[in-house]
């Protein structure tokens, strides 16, 4: 048999090559450390749950996942950081529902919510649940919101913040059910729980996440949950539709964003890497012990979740003539 000319080798050994050099091009990531970036302090839930998924993150892609508390603001110190950093997916930002909250709270922001952030995947949502002390004369939700209806004003609510969940979750519950409110802020959710706890305040609406310790010192008692099913931390408490707020959404919610014109190769590795650790049973029960549980989805769910949610905010804002600062 004649043996291949030269001609025909070379081409044989381009076509074998092809493959090879075509996969030696595609990005290694994460090929060193990566930052997440959590806009508030040390030893919350939002903290917590970062800290489970980037441990999980680590031991699967064999670069550490560090976890950087950057608080202040209502997490947009934390965030421009993100907002600003190398477009190269080794910084991220571990959001929650202020992200999408500030918008419209600010009358001028560092950065612009969708646009200078890549949304990566919606992590996690957990119930918000609507409170009272156990004390309170209130057995139902629908028998506090009949009152607050009848007596506007009357019936106090606590949050830890001007602008945060608790907040904003309850000015929408009043722009849902017609009903008034009188909001008493504190300097941080866990002061509200206390003050809750203390009947210095008639109402809360808080994530389940964050009042577990609450729940167990029996000194409040749940109205309503913010999820399709009952809660099995609190199988007592009925569902917002259950007790009759069929139009009250809201929820507690966790993600990761990216700064934008990050390469598209990065953010799909990240996203897989992500979906992964989700799906990890490890993941999955520290996170239900929290009472949060993962979410599955694509990078184009997430951000049409967060710009569903920044037109939502701005329109209770509006609707509670809350001043941006």
């Amino acid at each position: 048999m004649t043996p291949p000319s030269l001609g025909r080798r070379a081409l044989v050994a381009l076509a074998l090559s092809l493959p090879v050099a075509a996969f030696a091009q595609q990005p290694v990531y994460p090929a060193k450390p990566v930052r997440l970036v959590v806009p508030f302090a040390a030893g919350g839930p939002n903290d917590v749950m970062a800290r489970v998924l980037a441990k999980r993150l680590t031991t699967d892609t064999g670069q550490p996942f560090v976890v950087d508390n950057r608080p202040g603001a209502g997490g947009i110190i934390g965030t421009d950081a993100v907002a600003k950093a190398a477009p190269d997916g080794y910084t991220l930002g571990f959001i929650s529902a202020p992200f999408t909250m500030t918008p419209a709270l600010q009358a001028k922001m560092p950065y612009d919510t969708l646009k200078d952030l890549a949304p990566v995947a919606k992590v996690a949502e957990s119930p918000m649940v609507m409170m009272v002390p156990s004390t309170s004369q209130f057995t139902s939700a629908g028998e506090l919101v009949a009152y607050a209806r009848s007596h506007p004003g009357k019936i106090t609510y606590g949050s830890g913040g001007i602008g945060s969940t608790p907040h904003l979750s309850t000015e929408l519950l009043a722009s849902v059910t017609g009903a008034r409110f009188l909001h008493v802020h504190y300097k941080g959710g866990g002061e509200s729980i206390k003050a809750l706890m203390g009947g210095e305040v008639d109402l809360l609406i808080d994530s389940i996440t964050s009042t577990a310790a609450a729940f167990a010192s029996g000194r409040i008692k749940g109205l309503g949950i913010g999820q399709a099913k009952r809660a099995s931390q609190l199988p007592a408490v009925p569902t917002f539709d259950e007790a009759g707020l069929e139009k009250f959404k809201v929820e507690h919610w966790v993600g990761i964003v990216a700064t934008a014109k990050t390469p598209q190769p990065v953010l799909d590795a990240l996203h897989a890497q992500v979906e992964k650790a989700l799906r990890s049973p490890e993941v999955v029960q520290k996170y239900e012990e929290l009472g949060a549980h993962p979410v599955h989805g694509t990078p184009a769910d997430c951000e049409k979740f967060i710009h569903e949610e920044v037109a939502k905010w701005q329109q209770v804002v509006k609707s509670a003539k809350i001043q941006p600062q």
